[in-house]
């Protein structure tokens, strides 16, 4: 009898602690929601049929475009780190651009009250924080307008620069003390910041870019889209560039790339101050570095090259027949920086695009990836201009750390970890070994915590030693870890459904495990868990996508200290301006709260004994205390997903049809 109120007292105090929390708040929408996605600054945006809607984490209706009906998530262009989107609406002839603060809802600029009949490319300058814009007018000509976004008004417009339709610009925006450098397909104008006026142009031919959607049947070219004239993704269309310009300590002059060249002009006065340096492939990065300048090219990917063997050109932007005949391989070269001469006889191969990089005295580590997937390190004698191996070095799996210790080359990959010798290359550390689902996170005073084979390590990059800090993680279900970090000088390691918590000698301080969600909802939901870190993996993860992309380069330095404030320079520069403009403070705040919101992880789980949907749910698990803060039950949907802002601290819940809800924690 005791045994059964005891057993009836525990089904009482689990239904409690587990009873339902209704959401904070629905919103319903008159038409089917097609999408949504949170801002950088918070606002989460909805696409219904109907229109496109901004809503703050409580669910009130922040701004609505009812003019941007059934708008594809591809036509919508985010800003990053601004509180700007750019809505874009496009026809057979006519189209549209609106920007709108997803703060304050206030539409800033509409390119068809400006002039346009449609826009063709816009280009975002972070230093002043302005907006180009090429199209063409409704009075039939082409026409090029800067608008200021502190305040959405126009501070010019140019009609008389380019000679045709013919002539399209292909470059991201240079920007000058003052004035405004771009590149079209056949030359580069320097453009007064204040009036538009052309103040020179320097003849120069560019590739068109083109964008590579999924592979389609049809003709030869039919993989392929010209840039212009097309009202699918037309946000890719129109911000896709296949060259740009830098600066690099000196004021007085600039440098630009396209796919083929890279050279330097001076800034005043237009003059070539290089002999031009030809490319084999595109710049993945340039690196600057006390010898000279680093320029790393990207491996050409297959549609380049058959694009250019079959003989594309023009609004297809091919690539130069004599490159595309030529080898198809990433290569690395230093140059002079004031004259463009090569400093070294021969460039070092590699294979694949540069993911990461790492300077040891006079070598340069570079890792690689392949469009297949493989791996490579290559190691690079900057004194010599000649590679450490007699090839690049294929490792399994993909890079995760590297790290200098006293006997060489540390790095870990998803599937292993070793030492390489950088003398020779050779894997002569004893011992390296096969890794499954390996995480890790490198705390000061160059130590490192890596979890693998159900272990985790503490490895001294100091002295080269590694020791085993953990043995056992004793995960239920035998789940791999998926995420590893330092948390109040404590080790914080979490999987799906586990959590535990060690201090820096391996006491285990708790251990917290969440019943998985039934098979019938698993893998239906969008995943947005993790925290922060989560988050900011992510972003980090997309702007480096971005840096090795067809179209962008990434500008750093063998010195962490110079890298940081080039990329500050050159990326950053808009954060100057949240002082003159409101809206920034929003993007400011939810950057402080990230380290609030590192502290919790949201995992799937199951509030009842069966395995139906309809008792899936999710819990907020405090990582300090390993305790449940938290918890919300999704219910019985038919394909639900939903996507957690955690900076925020909500979670946004979609089911079928026109609802969202809002879960507060």
């Amino acid at each position: 009898m005791q045994k059964i109120i005891l057993s009836l007292f525990l089904t009482i105090s689990a239904a409690a602690l587990f009873a339902q929390k209704p959401s904070d708040w629905q919103k319903n929408f008159p038409s089917k929601i097609n999408w949504y996605k949170v801002s950088d600054a918070g606002v989460l945006l909805v696409a219904s049929k109907d229109a496109l809607y901004g809503l703050s984490p409580e669910g009130q209706e922040v701004w609505k475009a009812d003019d941007i009906e059934n708008i594809k998530e591809g036509n919508l262009d985010i800003i990053e780190n601004t509180p700007y989107i750019v809505l874009v609406k496009t026809g057979l002839i006519k189209g549209t651009n609106k920007v709108v603060d997803v703060v304050t809802g206030k539409i800033l600029f509409n390119s068809a009250d400006n002039g346009f009949a449609n826009v063709t490319k816009r280009l975002y300058l972070p230093k002043s924080n302005k907006l180009i814009f090429y199209g063409g007018s409704k009075n039939g000509v082409l026409m090029l307008m800067l608008v200021d976004l502190a305040t959405g008004q126009k501070v010019w417009e140019q009609t008389k620069i380019f000679e045709k339709n013919s002539e399209q610009i292909v470059s991201e925006a240079g920007e000058l003390s003052d004035a405004v450098l771009i590149a079209t397909n056949k030359r580069i104008y320097k453009l007064s910041k204040a009036t538009g006026e052309e103040m020179y142009n320097i003849d120069m031919k560019s590739d068109m870019p083109v964008v590579a959607p999924k592979a389609k049947k049809g003709g030869m070219f039919s993989g392929f889209k010209a840039m212009g004239g097309n009202n699918e993704d037309a946000n890719e269309m129109q911000t896709m560039t296949s060259a740009d310009f830098f600066q690099h300590k000196d004021d007085n002059s600039f440098y630009f790339w396209n796919q083929d060249i890279l050279t330097k002009f001076e800034a005043a006065t237009g003059k070539e101050m290089w002999k031009r340096f030809e490319l084999p492939s595109p710049v993945a990065y340039i690196l600057h570095d006390s010898r000279g300048m680093l320029i790393a090219t990207a491996e050409k990917r297959q549609e380049d090259v058959a694009k250019a063997n079959n003989g594309g050109g023009g609004l297809l932007g091919k690539i130069k027949s004599k490159n595309a005949s030529g080898k198809n391989r990433a290569s690395l070269y230093l140059v002079d920086p004031a004259t463009g001469t090569e400093k070294w006889n021969s460039d070092i191969d590699l294979k694949g695009d540069v993911l990461a990089y790492k300077l040891a005295g006079n070598k340069l580590i570079l890792a690689t990836q392949k469009d297949d997937g493989d791996n490579y390190i290559s190691i690079a004698d900057l004194d010599a201009g000649k590679s450490v191996t007699k090839k690049p070095l294929e490792i399994k799996g993909e890079i995760r750390d590297l790290q200098m210790v006293p006997t060489g080359l540390y790095y870990r990959t998803t599937d292993q970890i070793n030492i390489l010798d950088l003398e020779s290359g050779d894997k002569t550390w004893k011992k390296g070994f096969k890794v499954k689902q390996c995480v890790g996170y490198n705390d000061e005073g160059g130590i490192g915590y890596i979890s693998a084979n159900d272990i985790i390590y503490k490895m001294n990059f100091n002295t080269g030693e590694m020791e085993e800090l953990v043995k056992g993680l004793g995960f239920n279900k035998n789940e791999d870890p998926s995420s590893l970090q330092i948390l109040d000088n404590k080790i914080f390691i979490a999987s799906e459904q586990n959590a535990n918590l060690y201090d820096k000698d391996g006491k285990l301080v708790y251990h917290t495990y969440v019943t998985a969600p039934g098979r019938t909802i698993t893998g239906k939901l969008l995943s947005g868990i993790g925290g922060a870190a989560s988050l900011a993996l992510g972003a980090a993860s997309a702007a480096h996508s971005a840096q090795l992309s067809y179209a962008k380069g990434y500008y750093g330095s063998t010195d962490p200290a110079l890298d940081g404030e080039i990329k500050r320079s050159n990326q950053l520069a808009v954060a100057g301006m949240s002082s003159a403009v409101s809206s920034f403070q929003s993007i400011s705040k939810r950057f402080k709260a990230t380290k609030q919101a590192n502290g919790f992880i949201a995992m799937l789980t199951n509030f009842g004994n069966s395995n139906m949907a309809k008792d899936a749910g999710v819990t907020i698990v405090d990582k300090a205390t390993g305790k449940r803060t938290a918890d919300m039950l999704l219910g019985d949907k038919t394909s639900p997903d939903y996507t957690i802002d955690d900076l925020g601290k909500v979670i946004y819940y979609h089911s079928d049809g026109n609802t969202i809800e809002g879960f507060k924690f």
